[in-house]
This record gives C-alpha cells, sequence and structure tokens, in this order.
C-alpha cells in the first residue's frame, strides 16, 4: 500500500512554465514532464507541452526542448531520454530508462557536464507495515580508508573520487587520469603545487592506491585476508593494456573505494 497522499516527488533546480527562475515543482503520479531548453516559439505552438515543460537554466541551442521526460508514477519517477541515448544520474551514466525510487539524485541534462544538474527528490515509498528489525548479522563489510581532513592527499582524493559523487558541478571528462583529476583541481579552483603540479599529483595517486592496497576493514580485518581479491584493480588486468590505461583502470578503483570507504564526501565539493 502507498505510505500517504500528496506528490510523489519534487524538482529542484528547472524553471517551471511561466517562470524567470529555477523554483521546486511537485510532482504528482500520472503526470509526465519534459525537460530542455525553452523555445517560447515551439511551446507557444504546443501548449499542452508548454503546460508541463521544465526548462533547463541558461540552455544554448544545442540542447533539446524535450531532451529528456520524467514520467510519475506512485511510488518513483522514470526518466527517459528523448533522443534514446543515456542518462546521467549521481555522476554515472546508466541506460534509459532510469527509474529513481525514495530519496535525491542529481540528474544531469546532458552527459557533456555543460549544464547544472537539477535533483529530483522522491518522497514516498511503499509501506510494507511494521516489522521487527533484523538483528545485526555481522556480515556487511564496511572499507575504512582515512585521510586527514586539508591534506593534500584528501584534496587529491576527493578530485579524484568526483565522478562517484551526486554533486552539482561535474568535470567535462569524467575519466580518472592524472591530467582528469588536475582538470578537476583546477576548476574547483584548488593548486597542489606551483610547479611540476602532473609529478606531484602523481606521487598522491600511487599514495592513495597504497592506503586502498593496505586497507582495513572497520572492524579491524585486513582487506585483503576478506575479499577474495585484492587490491579491486588486479581483478581486471589485461596483457593489452597500456601503462596510462592500468593507471586509469586503478585510479577508477581507488576513487571507487575512498567513496565506499568514506573518506571522501560530496560536500567538501559542493559546498
Amino acid at each position: 500500500m502507498i505510505a500517504e497522499a500528496g506528490p510523489t516527488a519534487r524538482v529542484s533546480g528547472l524553471m517551471p512554465p511561466g517562470a524567470i527562475a529555477p523554483e521546486v515543482v511537485d510532482l504528482h503520479a500520472g503526470q509526465v514532464w519534459s525537460v530542455g531548453r525553452r523555445d517560447e516559439g515551439y511551446l507557444a505552438a504546443r501548449p499542452h507541452l508548454a503546460a508541463t515543460h521544465l526548462a533547463v537554466p541558461h540552455a544554448l541551442p544545442d540542447l533539446s526542448v524535450r531532451q529528456l521526460e520524467l514520467r510519475v508514477g506512485t511510488v518513483g519517477v522514470a526518466i527517459r531520454s528523448h533522443r534514446g541515448s543515456s542518462v546521467v544520474v549521481d555522476g554515472g551514466v546508466r541506460p534509459e530508462p532510469v527509474v529513481l525510487t525514495l530519496g535525491t539524485s542529481w540528474v544531469s541534462p546532458t552527459p557533456s557536464g555543460r549544464y547544472v544538474d537539477f535533483s529530483v527528490t522522491v518522497l514516498r515509498a511503499e509501506d510494507f507495515g511494521p516489522q521487527d528489525a533484523p538483528d545485526d548479522s555481522g556480515t556487511t563489510l564496511l572499507l575504512q580508508v582515512n585521510l586527514e581532513p586539508a591534506s593534500l592527499a584528501w584534496t587529491v582524493g576527493h578530485a579524484l573520487a568526483w565522478p562517484c559523487m551526486p554533486c552539482r558541478r561535474r568535470p567535462h571528462n569524467a575519466g580518472w587520469s592524472g591530467r582528469d583529476v588536475a582538470g578537476r583541481l583546477e576548476q574547483l579552483g584548488w593548486t597542489i603545487a606551483a610547479q611540476n603540479m602532473i609529478t606531484v599529483l602523481g606521487r598522491q595517486l600511487h599514495g592513495l592506491a597504497d592506503r586502498v592496497t593496505h586497507a582495513r576493514l572497520t572492524d579491524g580485518r585486513r582487506a585483503d585476508q576478506v575479499f577474495p581479491s585484492w587490491p579491486p584493480w588486479l581483478d581486471e588486468e589485461s596483457a593489452d593494456e597500456t601503462r596510462d590505461q592500468k593507471a586509469e583502470r586503478r585510479n577508477r578503483h581507488v576513487a571507487e573505494a575512498l567513496w565506499r570507504a568514506r573518506a571522501v564526501f560530496p560536500e567538501a565539493i559542493d559546498g
């Protein structure tokens, strides 16, 4: 059964019909909204579309008027791309349709990173009735990687893990090469060295990989004694890879490990 009546979700960061600035919009079950560039001439000839159109702020001509479609259900919102391409949710590229359930997700109008993400907060969930909470089984594996706040490793770790984070500002290239991370640092206004930035950054990336290699679980056990294969980037090793490809794959796994271990958090970038 449904927990309560009311809107299914709320959208923040888009401009509803008639608005000149982003406003919070309630989404109700059965509605279908389009998201994209506001084209007054096109919308004037299609009043039904105009009444359910959410405009992306500062949209350029490369963005379609109907870039995305939001279909609202009773306990979720399905997002489709009008052009049949993928949808970027919480920094990850996912095949459409993407169904969002209870909680807040950040959606990018396009995979380019050119536009500010908007948020969709699903408010309603199914209610399966009261039940006793099960006892902690003790089998959940939580990784622990400690980074000292404001340290160089902390700064680089946040930039490295950025594509894993549900944050509003996105890098144009969601990769994990050293130059991608350096570009992110510059985009955020962070600098790590006046000269030889790539060399200094390379040492930090190796250091973060070393921390993950020797990571422990929150109960004190070493990760390599618990996981079947550790460090995680060894599983996908290929003799055909170049050195740079191996480094990018390692960096991606390090970023995911830092995110899982909560050693990085979006507020540090988003604030």
